[in-house]
């Protein structure tokens, strides 16, 4: 596998008691992993800050309120502490990236995030016993010449990770970023939210929709009105693409190309007929997925 998520890592992170944990906890999830421990340990935690990699936004992974503090007030009670994440990237396992949360200092509630051409590396974030601020790290980054990105905001964060076109004056330079540190060679569009939905308490069938159409979307083209995608119909027709790449999870293993791919071919099939049929309406779903 030539990208991966190597480690999760959470620096001095908040605790059930409201303090920081004055220690590093990490989660490899190579090949599985069993996060286990006492009630308020973190484990519900180590999961949920998974969709943060892939830039979804914290307000949508928790909701506070109800003695709840907000996911990075929460996660990030100091200067000192950040949430860092250790991605290979490329066929060398020595190709390694990192992409480091911290709070802005100017709002508790609102992380920043950078970029490191590195692996996880201790001396980034702990000196003499000391947990270290962003601008320690990055003085420390230039003293062992590592490359670094600026700070970025949540929605910045995302185009470059997932690789997807900014819209924004920023979007050279995002792009640039996308060329250094990007999670996958191609976009990726809509992960996170269909990251989030699995460590969710209730799945929305509209972060599903959104993945299926994003896909359908590369392959059969942008730009043109005819290549816009409208889905008016129901859950079965999206349902059935990702069914397979679901089911080979519960099986064990992690999906194939060819259970995606097929996923993919009757969800353009669908489409095409429909367009075929009715042009620009909705209509009935085909009645079993292609073999």
């Amino acid at each position: 596998m030539t990208h991966r998520l190597c480690r999760t890592l959470l620096v001095n992170a908040g605790t059930n008691q409201r303090v920081p944990s004055a220690r590093i906890a990490a989660v490899d999830p190579r090949g599985g992993a069993a996060v286990l421990g006492d009630n308020g340990v973190g484990k519900t935690s180590a999961l949920q800050i998974v969709p943060l990699f892939f830039g979804h936004p914290p307000s949508q992974i928790v909701s506070s309120g109800q003695g709840n503090l907000p996911m990075i007030r929460f996660l990030l009670p100091t200067d000192a502490s950040a949430i860092a994440f250790e991605y290979q990237r490329g066929p060398n396992e020595t190709d390694l990236r990192l992409a480091v949360i911290r709070r802005r200092a100017d709002d508790y509630d609102t992380p920043f995030y950078r970029f490191y051409t590195c692996g996880f590396i201790k001396d980034l974030f702990v000196r003499d016993g000391r947990f270290l601020s962003d601008d320690e790290t990055q003085l420390r980054a230039t003293e062992l010449d590592i490359p670094t990105s600026s700070k970025l905001s949540t929605a910045e964060y995302r185009s470059a990770i997932l690789r997807v076109p900014s819209n924004t004056k920023e979007r050279d330079r995002l792009r640039r970023f996308s060329l250094e540190w990007s999670y996958g060679p191609k976009p990726l569009d809509n992960l996170d939210r269909l990251v989030a939905a699995m460590v969710k308490k209730h799945v929305k069938f509209s972060d599903i929709v959104q993945v299926a159409v994003g896909l359908a979307q590369q392959d059969i083209g942008h730009g043109s009105e005819r290549s816009r995608l409208v889905f008016r119909q129901g859950r079965a027709p999206i349902v059935v693409p990702f069914a397979s790449c679901l089911l080979s999870r519960s099986w064990g293993r992690s999906p194939t190309r060819s259970d995606f791919g097929a996923g993919q071919r009757y969800l353009q099939r669908w489409l095409q007929s429909e367009e075929r049929d009715c042009p620009g309406r909705s209509g009935r779903s085909p009645t079993r997925p292609p073999t």
